[in-house]
């Protein structure tokens, strides 16, 4: 089967490069040559034939001629007049004829060799009846009309004058379709181009001429129009990002050398009259108005600043960002001042659709080429300029700094170390006792995730966490602490202190899916038991996703693990989550205990919350106790436990197990 296929595709080669030699073959060679091979091979084809038919003709004379010769012999041959047949074929038919028996035996007359070759036999019958066969050769050799070589000059002559004919008319066709090739190039049927249409020799020439100089014409002018469209941002009316990098790969090709190309960026966001919270993006109605107080700002702004106004270019880019490309040279001055105004015009709330919105803008500013010698380095600048920004939680606008490239640089390396701290199972939980604060006795522990470096110093979440997050690596770093720490507090129990341990749950590890199976498999592997283990929530989750921790914390909840929630009263507190969530433990964030006792505004506070979640039946934390005031404050407005470095600093598995075995803080309680 394969040889087969090969063959096949073998043969198939010449083929193909015949018809790549054909298709790069002119058009008028290639006719003349088929009109060539067509017309010898029709000429062939003729004279063939006529030969064909006056070879037949000379057998049908033969034929003819030897039947009547059988006749006339068949007579004298029935009559016995041999002398008559001896002389006929002694004289007119010498060896070309002989008379043969019915037995086969020659009787009369003789045959040539080079006769016999052209001979045929013909049947003497007299009355019906055979008497005998007559060999009978014609006297005439066949001879053609005309001589071979004349016939194939003929031939040849008809196919030279085939091509001749032929190439005359291709010449003519390609020199036409030259002069429309022309016509087309120029797009216009005015003036010359009319003439030139004019003195096409064929009709058909001229409507191909006229159609498709007008069809060429039409499209040139959508072709026109497509462009122009391609280049706009159908939401603003300026022009797209793809388009303002074109502008500014020119800007940078054209540079003159000691004067600077400045590419501010702008991003627009509506922020409320009556706070400062931005939020996130504007109505589609608003770019259309941005952009036009933006076109009108530039135009008065350039002329305002010697610039001329086609060197100020506005584009609009992703999301909302805006562009501003400065050309013609503008110091750092002149670009803070130019900034300056911009601010002041948007800080005129826009109108849309009848309403007053107030925006803010910030952005990045980058010198070219002092900041970027290339188009990618310049937008990857001006983009961490802006990240740099958001970063800080800060509006308006900067100036590229080298040290942004220095910053982003070490926080890939960071994020690098990360990951191989991930894979390296590297995180370890150190361990915050819990003071039962009537007793003094450790009733519990916090997990604090801490990254172990592999010369063993241990690394602050301050550190990685944030990183973590932005990464998607605090899934996996929140399950090696979840696993760890449930393995330690399993080894407490068994060494008769079953006390419990309490792990935080970032925000993003409820975005997983498996967090639920994630927290039943940690504490099935370390064979603890549900009701020991607390998990921490931060009350800016429970607010933005109470659904979600409902439906993955409640089934845990009913086999026995706790659930705290963190950081209540930090951020914008909303006493209705307390309603929505059933939560077993409250923490006092440590900011509220700072000024206690001697503030009274911080203990009114303080008094509030104990008030609170003693009414809901919670648990309460003081987190965060550094003094003994602090501690006797909490335990008078009856806190049942309390955290913080008074007691202790988180600390190792073992410390913390040793801890348990001498219950140092008890000690304490009874000498106080």
């Amino acid at each position: 089967m394969r040889v087969e296929y090969g063959i096949k595709v073998g043969g198939l080669k010449p083929i193909r490069a015949f018809s790549r030699s054909l298709a790069r073959a002119s058009f008028a060679n290639v006719l003349t040559l088929a009109a060539v091979l067509l017309g010898l091979l029709l000429s062939f084809i003729f004279t063939a034939f006529y030969f064909n038919q006056a070879y037949k003709a000379y057998q049908f004379s033969a034929h003819e001629n030897g039947v009547q010769v059988a006749q006339l012999i068949s007579d004298e041959l029935a009559n016995e007049q041999t002398t008559a047949i001896e002389t006929a074929l002694g004289q007119t038919l010498a060896g070309r004829a002989e008379i043969i028996s019915p037995s086969g035996e020659v009787l009369h007359g003789t045959m040539t060799d080079k006769a016999r070759t052209r001979a045929d036999r013909y049947p003497l019958v007299h009355e019906g009846e055979t008497i005998g066969t007559l060999t009978y050769a014609p006297s005439a050799v066949f001879e053609p009309p005309i001589s071979y070589w004349l016939a194939a000059l003929i031939c040849f002559g008809v196919a030279f004058l085939s091509g001749m004919t032929m190439r005359f008319f291709a010449l003519t066709v390609v020199d036409y379709v030259g002069q429309v090739t022309r016509l087309v190039g120029d797009y216009s049927l005015v003036d010359d181009n009319r003439q030139k249409v004019s003195k096409f020799a064929f009709a058909e020439f001229r409507q191909l001429a006229l159609a498709t100089t007008r069809a060429t014409r039409r499209v040139s002018k959508e072709l026109e129009t497509l462009r122009a469209t391609a280049r706009l941002d159908e939401r603003t009316g300026l022009i797209n990002e793809p388009a303002f990098l074109d502008e500014l790969k020119l800007a940078m090709q054209t540079l003159v050398p000691g004067v600077q190309t400045v590419l501010v960026t702008i991003e627009v966001q509506p922020q409320s009259q009556h706070s400062d919270t931005i939020s996130l993006s504007l109505p589609s109605e608003a770019y259309a108005v941005v952009s036009e107080r933006l076109r009108m700002f530039a135009s008065q702004a350039a002329m305002k600043h010697g610039h001329l106004p086609s060197d100020w270019i506005l584009g609009s880019l992703f999301s909302e960002q805006f562009a501003l490309l400065i050309k013609g040279g503008s110091s750092k001055d002149e670009i803070a001042a130019i900034i300056r105004e911009l601010l002041g015009e948007f800080r005129i709330p826009l109108q849309i659709n009848g309403q007053s919105v107030l925006v803010v803008l910030s952005g990045s500013i980058v010198l070219v080429p002092q900041d970027g010698d290339s188009l990618s380095k310049i937008m990857d600048r001006a983009q961490a300029t802006i990240d740099d920004l958001r970063l800080k939680s800060r509006t308006g606008f900067a100036f590229y700094s080298p040290k942004l490239e220095r910053q982003r640089d070490a926080k890939l390396k960071l994020e690098s170390e990360l990951r191989q701290a991930v894979l390296e199972d590297r995180f370890v939980p150190l361990f915050q006792p819990k003071i039962d604060l009537k007793t003094g006795q450790i009733c519990g522990a916090e997990a604090l995730a801490r990254w172990q470096l592999e010369n063993g110093r241990l690394v602050s979440p301050s550190v990685f966490i944030e990183l973590a997050e932005e990464s998607g690596l605090i899934g996996k770093i929140g399950d090696q602490i979840m696993h760890k720490a449930c393995i330690e507090a399993a080894k407490w129990s068994q060494e008769g202190f079953p006390v419990s341990v309490a792990v935080n749950v970032s925000p993003k590890q409820f975005e997983d899916e498996n967090l639920s199976e994630t927290i039943l498999d940690a504490l099935a592997k370390a064979g603890l038991s549900p009701r020991q283990l607390e998990i921490e929530i931060t009350e800016s989750l429970a607010i933005q996703q109470p659904e979600r921790v409902r439906d993955v914390l409640e089934p845990l909840r009913r086999l026995g693990i706790k659930l705290a929630v963190d950081d209540f009263g930090t951020g914008h507190s909303n006493l209705a989550v307390l309603t929505q969530i059933d939560f077993d433990v409250f923490k006092i964030d440590r900011q509220f205990l700072m000024g206690t006792p001697q503030d009274t505004q911080a203990n009114a506070i303080v008094d509030m919350i104990v008030s609170m979640a003693t009414t809901l039946e919670m648990t309460i934390v003081g987190e965060g106790i550094e003094t003994e005031e602090q501690a006797a404050f909490l335990y008078n407005r009856h806190c049942d436990i309390g955290q913080g470095f008074l007691y202790s600093p988180p600390v190792s598995a073992v410390a913390f197990t040793e801890m348990l075995k001498t219950q140092p803080f008890m000690l304490r309680k009874k000498s106080a």
